[in-house]
């Protein structure tokens, strides 16, 4: 079997470290990867090895990094690129592990002369669509919470995310007091959504690398592992739960997050408040029944008729 030699050059070790993480759960058959630093390393590397795929990051100096020699170079660069895969094959560095995964192995082999008989409207709209997909756009949050219990909501609300994803960069996060990720996420990541309340808390920099790097994949949906913890989960305030989702929103990719709420999250109607979209399960049964009337009611009384309007009950099969 040909053996295909995958180089990352980063100077950000940490970042390289985690996307060599992420690429490993990824990895094809044929492919190894590689990761170096040091431009001498590489360029000693180089002379051993045939290097087919080369990412690079751009701090590099461009004369340097053009002495590598590589049959595809890739440069991850921190601004978005204005054409998608132009000449340069520029990179999006604050995108998830599984884009730039794709955009490497998965995206189209045409050459830049093949594209001139498309109109100039076309190709500037076509630009955009990609600079809207990979950007930090401001994304929607989607709710999905029901007062009844134990109806399948989790599996409806990651089957409405994974449909979602087939067409946009989704985000599934559960906010439920026993989320169940050993169920729903056998191939558990190293790192969970108490990690990522822990570095938003810091206010560290590149805050879209260390989230890109730390989510988990179902085919195209990207999640994050649950508090594994209830009590932790009861000690986050609302104004740390709006906060860290306004900076995903704000500075991550995805144009949706799918929140998968429980009871016990401190602020749930201000978030309920805050998304697009709100799904609420329920079944054809009288107590479930009773639960979701007098929930209703309760939004009504204390004045929370947004909710309801974005409300989209959700009848619940095979119960």
């Amino acid at each position: 079997m040909h053996v295909r030699n995958f180089v990352i050059c980063d100077k950000e070790r940490q970042y390289a470290r985690n996307l060599l993480q992420m690429f490993q759960q990824k990895k094809a058959a044929g492919v190894e990867l590689f990761v170096f630093h040091d431009m001498e390393e590489l360029a000693h590397f180089s002379e051993q090895k045939t290097i087919h795929i080369l990412l690079i990051d751009e701090d590099y100096p461009q004369e340097e990094r053009g002495r590598i020699p590589a049959k595809k170079t890739y440069i991850l660069v921190k601004n978005i690129p204005e054409l998608p895969m132009g000449r340069g094959r520029e990179v999006y560095r604050y995108q998830g592990a599984s884009q730039i995964w794709r955009q490497i192995f998965e995206s189209p082999k045409r050459m830049p002369s093949q594209k001139s008989k498309r109109k100039d409207g076309d190709e500037a709209e076509g630009a955009g669509r990609e600079r809207r997909r990979m950007g930090k756009t401001k994304g929607e949050l989607i709710a999905v919470y029901s007062p009844v219990h134990r109806i399948g909501k989790t599996l409806f609300a990651l089957e409405l995310g994974k449909k979602m994803a087939q067409k946009k960069p989704v985000l599934y996060m559960s906010l439920e007091e026993y989320a169940g990720d050993a169920f729903y996420f056998p191939d558990k990541p190293e790192r969970n959504l108490s990690d990522l309340l822990f570095y938003f808390r810091q206010e560290r920099g590149n805050f879209a690398v260390y989230m890109s790097t730390m989510a988990g994949q179902d085919e195209k949906l990207d999640y994050i592992l649950p508090m594994p913890y209830v009590q932790d989960m009861k000690a986050v305030g609302k104004e740390e739960w709006t906060g860290l989702l306004d900076k995903i929103l704000e500075e991550c990719i995805y144009e949706k997050v799918i929140l998968d709420l429980g009871d016990s999250v401190d602020g749930l109607l201000d978030i309920l408040g805050q998304c697009a979209a709100v799904y609420t399960p329920y079944i054809e049964e009288p107590a479930a029944k009773a639960k979701l009337n007098q929930y209703f009611e309760n939004l009504r009384k204390m004045g929370r008729e947004d909710i309801l309007e974005k409300t989209v009950q959700k009848k619940m099969q095979g119960w």
